[in-house]
């Protein structure tokens, strides 16, 4: 059997939407698997992380299968595997995510796809412990999650179709666990009123097709207050993105990406800017790129 399998990257939090709102964006983790007889895994990884991640089975793709093949109790059998990685790692993009999604599919279709859709999605879920980045790496679009009672509950939108999205990516990364631990156990009311009104406002303007009011809600009390004084360069660009009219700045999950919405394509003056206040912030080099969002989620094929 030949699989292959095309999850997107994902950018999750979105501001007021702290573990709660994700989007999915058109940078790609893509596989081809080889299945034989008896057991042993192998990989070659080309891309984004070449010569970092495990060529192992200590790989996070074949320890997402492991785990889904002992939940449905399959017997293993050998993977060849190839992977090609267009998603910064440890960058607040969603990397570990469309590993994940993209392990829990390979698994479920060797298995004979036993697993429903819902099943798959709660079970990278489980193993990757937030819904915002793994729902849009499935599904695709913009997407609203919590977790209860364990199942996952999600709705998911089309986002603004000619918004205009630039990530700012660093060299440097940031572990999401360090990230958390930057967080306070409790928040005063007047910040948690603030996070809801602004997280109700935002998904208004998304429904009525406001782009104004989106931009307007995508402020934060809960995490970027904290994450942003570990992202060398976030508060200088987002007030930089504000006083210019340009539109309005988030950090990309825990970070460091930060990912602009513009009202318009940055201009060559603009974009050089950036790059200098990242620098004199000392960030180092960023690589600042313009992205669509995408409406395609996971895609297997078998071939």
């Amino acid at each position: 059997m030949i699989i292959e399998v095309s999850v997107p990257a994902t950018t999750a939090n979105l501001g007021c939407g702290f573990d709660v709102l994700g989007m999915a964006l058109d940078l790609h983790y893509r596989v081809r698997v080889v299945t034989g007889e008896g057991g042993g895994f192998s990989i070659a990884h080309r891309g984004e992380g070449e010569g970092m991640v495990p060529l192992s089975e200590e790989h996070l793709l074949f320890r997402t299968i492991q785990r889904t093949w002992q939940k449905i109790h399959f017997s293993p059998v050998a993977l060849q595997v190839e992977a090609w990685n267009e998603i910064p790692i440890a960058r607040g993009l969603g990397s570990s995510a469309a590993c994940i999604v993209a392990g829990v599919a390979v698994a479920n279709c060797v298995a004979g796809n036993v697993l429903s859709r819902e099943a798959m999605m709660q079970l990278a879920v489980e193993i990757e412990g937030h819904p915002d980045n793994v729902l849009p790496a499935f599904l695709g679009g913009f997407t609203v999650a919590f977790p209860q009672e364990e199942r996952v509950y999600f709705r998911r939108f089309a986002f603004f179709r000619d918004a205009e999205i630039v990530l700012c990516i660093p060299r440097y990364g940031l572990s999401t666990e360090r990230m958390r631990k930057l967080l306070p156990e409790a928040y005063p009311r007047h910040q948690v009123v603030f996070n809801l009104s602004h997280l109700a406002y935002l998904l208004g303007s998304l429904f009525q097709h406001d782009f104004e009011g989106f931009l307007l809600a995508l402020e934060d009390y809960l995490h970027e207050p904290y994450r942003g004084k570990e992202i060398r360069g976030f508060f200088a660009v987002k007030e930089y993105i504000k006083d210019k009219g340009l539109g309005n700045a988030a950090i990309s999950g825990s970070g460091p990406t930060v990912i602009l919405f513009l009202r318009r394509p940055l201009l060559a003056k603009e974009t050089e800017d950036l790059r200098s206040i990242f620098h004199t912030q000392g960030a180092g080099e960023v690589e600042i790129k313009r992205i669509r969002w995408t409406e395609q989620g996971m895609v297997v094929k078998v071939l």
